[in-house]
């Protein structure tokens, strides 16, 4: 009877620990809403990483070579038609950082010489330099002197921030935009730059149709043509699938049994992503089938992402079925896998539900980007679901980060059980026709000559827009 009584103390003391932890991260996340963006992504970001675990989230190493990185080294143009920089942010891992490596290596091939330039150098940036590639770390000056010393014919912009837009500010006509996503923490100054850059280009780049309408709703009449992102075909062998689920068992730190559903999503730890919904729907979902078992791993933008996640499997009697990872092998992840599921407030086109798809795994996705699209060309099981933000506003996705169940959990949690319910059978891995990276690269291409062309024909005088 006593040990009774001191379990349900320390349920009790465990819960209350829990409740306190929900709101202390409760006013942080109210705090962080409510900061202007260079604050909110800058200094307080970097702020809220006194919330890291210590030492960090245990992941998969990546033993060998990325499939891109195991492909022929990157052809150098001896007469190239076209001259390209390309401007991105931090080069280390995610969506937007492999696509611009895919146009760095595959642009080549179509007559475009390419050059890269980065915030910060990381994996991306690294791999893409040891195959060839001229890679170049730049800060805000930097870019318009690495602009005027080169003198590309088309400059690619990969990230709608003001420091970008000002470095090429001297020859619009010459770049050209490509939006990776809803941009809803842009502030009017960025915005008016933003306009008056598409303006001069006169063509940008939306990686799907939902991210097209978004820009052309607050830039006018813009050129902007919809290029989905893709993924390659590869002939490395995946993980064998007891090996994998196995090495994703020793990250973990508990066995995954044969009978477990293992749900999984490769997704940053980040605001857009929400981690926690997607956890708090899962846990509804288990309470279903309790066979499901769920894994993220992702790089750690946000350290508030990853505690706000945490917290919710620490209160809830199946929180011992939610596993948290760091950036990890995505191809062990999906081979272990039995379904994937991504419930985003904002997407523009994520590489890992195509890479999911092209793995065999039935999908489960809140409705952003090219997700209906995507569904409607797989081959597996793929479900789509409202996402818990009407609009991309701030305010619409700051009040569903704020409420304790998000306005979509009860439905992503029924399509979990219901996909989990579907006989296993043999994965039909395909990559859907529209998502291959070379129809990306090729689309890429027509468009940035098209761009140089333009810019030929056009008058320079020196001058671009003040964007100061």
């Amino acid at each position: 009877m006593l040990e009774a009584l001191s379990d349900r103390h320390a349920r009790r003391r465990r819960r209350a620990k829990a409740w306190g932890a929900r709101l202390a991260l409760y006013g942080l996340t109210v705090v962080t809403d409510a900061m202007p963006p260079r604050i909110r992504f800058g200094h307080w970001q970097r702020a809220l990483g006194m919330l890291a675990v210590a030492g960090g989230l245990p992941s998969i190493r990546r033993d060998s070579p990325a499939p891109e990185v195991m492909r022929l080294p990157t052809p150098r143009v001896e007469n190239p038609d076209v001259r390209c920089l390309i401007v991105a942010g931090a080069l280390d891992s995610g969506g937007v950082e492999n696509v611009v490596a895919s146009l760095a290596r595959g642009l080549p091939n179509h007559g475009i010489q390419v050059e890269v330039a980065c915030s910060l150098a990381g994996r991306v940036a690294n791999a893409l330099a040891d195959e060839g590639v001229r890679v170049t770390v730049v800060d805000d000056q930097g870019l318009q002197q690495l602009v005027s010393s080169i003198a590309p014919d088309v400059i690619q912009l990969h990230r709608p921030n003001l420091a970008h837009l000002r470095g090429v500010a001297r020859n619009p006509e010459r770049a050209t935009c490509v939006f990776h996503a809803m941009e809803t923490y842009l502030d009017a100054s960025t915005w008016q730059a933003l306009g008056q850059l598409t303006r001069a280009s006169g063509v940008s780049v939306a990686v799907s149709d939902s991210v097209r309408a978004f820009f052309t709703e607050r830039l006018g009449k813009a050129d902007i043509r919809v290029v989905v992102n893709g993924v390659a075909a590869t002939a490395v062998e995946p993980p064998n699938r007891a090996t994998a689920r196995a090495r994703v068992a020793t990250a973990i730190g508990c066995d995954i049994e044969d009978r477990d559903i293992l749900v999984v999503s490769l997704q940053r730890f980040s605001d857009q992503k929400n981690a926690a919904g997607l956890v708090d729907s899962f846990l509804l979902a288990s309470e279903q089938n309790p066979r499901l078992r769920l894994v993220i791993a992702g790089g750690t933008d946000s350290w508030l992402e990853v505690r706000r996640a945490a917290v919710l499997r620490e209160s809830h009697p199946s929180g011992d079925r939610v596993h948290l990872l760091g950036d990890s092998d995505p191809a062990v992840i999906l081979a272990a896998g039995d379904v994937f599921a991504l419930d985003s407030f904002s997407e523009g086109g994520p590489l890992s539900a195509i890479e999911a798809v092209a793995a065999g795994l039935p999908i489960v996705m809140s409705d952003v980007g090219f997700a209906r699209r995507l569904a409607a060309e797989a081959c597996v099981r793929a479900v789509v679901v409202p996402r818990a933000n009407r609009s991309h506003s701030q305010r619409d996705i700051a009040r569903q980060r704020r409420r304790r169940h998000q306005s979509n959990r009860e439905d992503f949690a029924e399509a979990l059980v219901e996909v989990a319910r579907e006989p296993d059978g043999p994965r039909a891995a395909r990559i859907p026709s529209s998502f291959h990276e070379a129809a990306m690269v090729r689309a890429h291409a027509e468009v940035l000559r098209e761009v140089a062309c333009r810019s030929r024909a056009l008058p320079t005088s020196g001058e671009g827009p003040d964007l100061q």
